[in-house]
């Protein structure tokens, strides 16, 4: 029996030294279907929290982070991709658990972020999993409402947005913008900060009358551009002149009772175009010019259009003045009616003419902007 007992105390024995040698031989080796060394992730714990931010400058995103929950690990990688799930490549190294920040400049789309916790110490090159990914789309342009007929030298309202390429509205873009016009000068040329990607702006355009005006704004970080759509701004002008042969009268040729129509787009400061008005004549003020060709002027006290071109001659054969014309203003002063009254010398022009109007730089509107003379009125009628 004793022999017994022995044998059994030795058999175990053999059994826990056995256990013993297999147990102090146990090494790691990675999964040769994981060649990127990646511990798990419960291993080497990604990082949580990822979010992706445009700044203010509407350029620069940043990516923010918790770090990585192992203590142990030699810092972060970031990782950015174009299309949502990647493939990702990675875009910066960030040594120590510390830094949780990364300012990306990455231009102009749609990008997605993932954030790995990374181990290198030893000889290792491990990772954790990808974190949850976070995206943001930076400024690639801005825009304008549709904005009306405006009138230079008046104020007007505009609101510009910060977009992405999508179109969306970068809300993180808070800075100013440059603003310049396509014609005359606008105020103020910088714009105040943005509000969440947009900025209501009061503006003042001075310059001639366009129809194709356009306001272009310049900001961000690297720098963008939008312009407006196309409106008109709007100036006093002369908008159309007609001379109208008087019921009866000859083709052709300038008489007495004639008239003379002049029209603007808004109402004139009918002073600056002289005293012509109701009983109040043109005294020798109105001119009838041979020359070549001939032109019919007014610019003195009494009556101060400026000149008009007949662009041919033989209307008058001699240099005389139209003496005591009449003058009328209707529509609220933006048409204004000569009717010609003691025409001598005159002659007749066969077949089809022209005119051509420059008014006198003296006139003004009603509210006091001067003419623009850089806009030649339609012709409506010449003698015919």
């Amino acid at each position: 029996m004793t022999r017994l007992y022995a044998l059994v105390v030795v058999a175990l024995v053999s059994a826990v030294m056995l256990m013993l040698t297999l147990t102090s031989s146990a090494t790691f080796t990675a999964p040769t279907t994981n060649p990127s060394n990646q511990l798990a992730t419960a291993t080497l714990a990604a990082p949580a929290g990822v979010s992706a931010t445009v700044q203010p400058n509407g350029g620069t995103v940043r990516v923010a982070w918790t770090a990585t929950s192992s203590i142990w690990a030699s810092g972060h990688n970031v990782y950015r991709a174009t299309n949502a799930g990647g493939p990702y490549s990675q875009i910066q190294q960030i040594a120590g658990r510390a830094t949780v920040t990364y300012d990306d400049v990455p231009g102009v789309g749609t990008f997605y972020y993932v954030v790995r916790g990374y181990y290198n110490a030893n000889g290792a090159n491990w990772e954790s999993g990808n974190s949850a990914q976070a995206s943001a789309k930076p400024l690639d342009h801005f825009t304008f409402n549709a904005i009306a007929t405006q009138h230079s030298g008046t104020a007007f309202n505009v609101t510009i947005t910060a977009q992405a390429q999508d179109n969306s509205t970068v809300t993180g873009f808070t800075g100013t913008v440059t603003l310049a016009t396509s014609s005359g000068t606008i105020a103020p040329t910088t714009s105040g900060a943005f509000v969440a990607g947009a900025r209501a702006e009061s503006v003042t355009i001075t310059g001639p009358y366009k129809t194709n005006q356009t306001i272009n704004a310049t900001g961000g970080g690297p720098s963008r551009t939008g312009t407006s759509p196309v409106f008109v701004l709007d100036h006093f002008r002369a908008t159309a002149i007609a001379i109208n042969n008087k019921a009866g009268g000859v083709a052709g040729k300038p008489e007495s009772g004639d008239t003379l129509t002049l029209s603007f787009n808004e109402s004139a400061n009918i002073a600056m175009l002289g005293a012509c008005n109701g009983a109040t004549t043109s005294g020798t003020d109105l001119a009838t010019n041979d020359v070549n060709p001939d032109t019919m002027t007014a610019l003195n006290t009494n009556l101060a259009f400026g000149t008009i071109d007949l662009g041919n001659s033989g209307y008058f054969t001699a240099s005389k003045t139209a003496k005591n014309s009449t003058c009328a203003w209707n529509a609220s002063n933006t048409v204004l009616t000569i009717t010609l009254q003691g025409v001598s010398s005159a002659g007749t022009v066969a077949g089809a003419s022209t005119a051509t109007w420059t008014p006198h730089p003296y006139m003004t509107s009603a509210s006091g902007e001067a003419i623009d003379l850089t806009q030649n009125p339609t012709v409506t009628a010449i003698l015919f």
